[in-house]
């Protein structure tokens, strides 16, 4: 599903054989992913496998729909943001899940997903963009 962390198999290309990717995209028989860094964090490549490529699901923590408490949000303008509780949700222009381009990486997007929180008034809005942890 989408969001879905997964590892890709045998019928990948060889340079993503056994790395993580997030599912962006599905189609009758394969889905679109974005390649991701031993960190789970930046995304490196993209490729197309089919379903039967994909060696397992590593974490499907960041489907639509999945309920999240944050934690462990240290910047100085997500810290606020820790013990918060919302849903992961496709972000109203991007989709989902969403990459962002950092200025101090800017060839490397940043894997992020949107949180619509519960609590948006407290939350200071309604949702927000950030990376897993």
């Amino acid at each position: 599903e989408l969001g879905d962390v997964v590892l890709l198999g045998a019928g990948a290309p060889p340079e993503y054989r056994l790395r993580p990717a997030v599912v962006t995209a599905l189609a009758e028989s394969y889905c679109t992913v974005v390649v991701l860094d031993s960190d789970r964090r930046l995304g490196i490549g993209e490729c197309w496998p089919c379903f039967q490529d994909v060696a397992a699901i590593e974490s499907s923590l960041l489907r639509l729909g999945t309920r999240v408490v944050l934690r462990n949000m240290s910047g100085a303008r997500t810290r606020r943001l820790n013990g918060f509780t919302g849903v992961v949700s496709a972000h109203p222009k991007q989709g989902h899940p969403t990459f962002v381009n950092k200025s101090s990486s800017a060839d490397t997007p940043q894997l992020t997903v949107c949180i619509k929180f519960d609590d948006s008034a407290a939350a200071g809005g309604g949702a927000a963009l950030l990376p897993p942890r």
